[in-house]
């Protein structure tokens, strides 16, 4: 028989039983009463999910084969001798007592006493909201925008955001885009297309790094995110910030590598390459928001040289 659990011989003595059984593979616990004189009592059933059961019985190993045909899985079993016409009330006890001490119970009573204390769904969604949620697109004008804008655009700018969307690295790196966008560049809404883009995946198997999303201003790449060719599940990205906007801050190259240890850090010319995991880098954005504001600001002051994806550019927005 295999050791009696932890859990099990914790629950046990709390409620008071004297001994607990190994019963994982039996069919029959009657050889456990053959020098009873009471086969009447409570019983402690531990199940597989670590949950306790207690219940009564006139007839102990009756009711064990009872449980057993219903497809109830006993992996442990306690029994408290109890004359018949105690068992109701020491029942009552031992369950308000597992209460008490936190034993998680199986018992369907419990389960049932629950539903009826839980709160009623239109307490917390009223008609009105019930009704927007079964009908989004009735006020969902940013749903609706970035679909029409999808179906309109070329079959091979749809066909790139395909691409993008179908990426492994997708889930991770959207919700980093989409904040970059909205929290870097000023009424994104109002000025996507005109003053920054942002391009979907291009296939390029012969490049070290993978680019799936890219935000653009002027001629500056702000923001490239994707993964590398040698680890392509691992969400990677990169931002470009102004050396000037930078020391305007107070950062330095040396403070950069301080605070930021988990990044890459580059000097070109007058701007900073900082990369890192997206998961890693939405730190560093929100760290670095002043200066990438003023970079980014100067930046769509240029006309955009690189027209985007301008379905991808309405999901980034709303």
């Amino acid at each position: 028989m295999a050791k009696i659990s932890t859990f099990g011989m914790n629950a046990a003595f709390q409620l008071g039983f004297e001994r607990i059984a190994d019963v994982r593979g039996i069919t029959s616990v009657v050889s456990l009463f053959k020098n009873s004189m009471i086969l009447s009592g409570i019983y402690l059933q531990i199940r597989p999910d670590k949950t306790a059961y207690i219940g009564k019985t006139n007839n102990m190993p009756a009711r064990f084969e009872q449980h057993l045909a219903r497809g109830v899985v006993i992996e442990e079993l306690a029994f408290m001798p109890v004359l018949a016409k105690y068992v109701d009330e020491k029942e009552k006890q031992l369950i308000a007592l597992a209460e008490k001490k936190g034993i998680p119970l199986d018992n369907l009573a419990l389960r049932e006493r629950h539903l009826e204390n839980r709160k009623n769904l239109k307490s917390i969604l009223n008609d009105s909201e019930l009704n927007d949620w079964l009908n989004p697109q009735e006020k969902s004008t940013g749903s609706g925008l970035w679909l029409q804008t999808y179906h309109g655009m070329h079959p091979g700018l749809r066909h790139q955001l395909d691409l993008a969307r179908a990426h492994p690295v997708w889930p991770q790196i959207f919700p980093a885009a989409k904040y970059f966008v909205q929290h870097i560049i000023p009424k994104p809404k109002e000025t996507y297309d005109d003053f920054w883009s942002a391009c979907a995946y291009t296939r390029k198997i012969e490049e070290t790094f993978s680019s799936v999303i890219r935000v653009h201003a002027g001629s500056l790449t702000l923001l490239n995110l994707g993964s590398y060719r040698v680890a392509p599940f691992e969400p990677w990205g990169w931002i470009d910030c102004k050396k000037d906007d930078l020391m305007a801050t107070g950062y330095t190259l040396n403070r950069l590598k301080t605070d930021f240890p988990y990044a890459n850090i580059i000097d070109e010319d007058n701007f900073v390459r900082i990369g890192t995991s997206t998961r890693l880098l939405l730190t560093v954005i929100e760290k670095l928001k002043k200066p990438l504001r003023q970079t980014t600001l100067t930046a769509m002051n240029n006309a955009l040289l690189q027209k985007g994806n301008l379905a991808l550019e309405c999901l980034l927005c709303y």
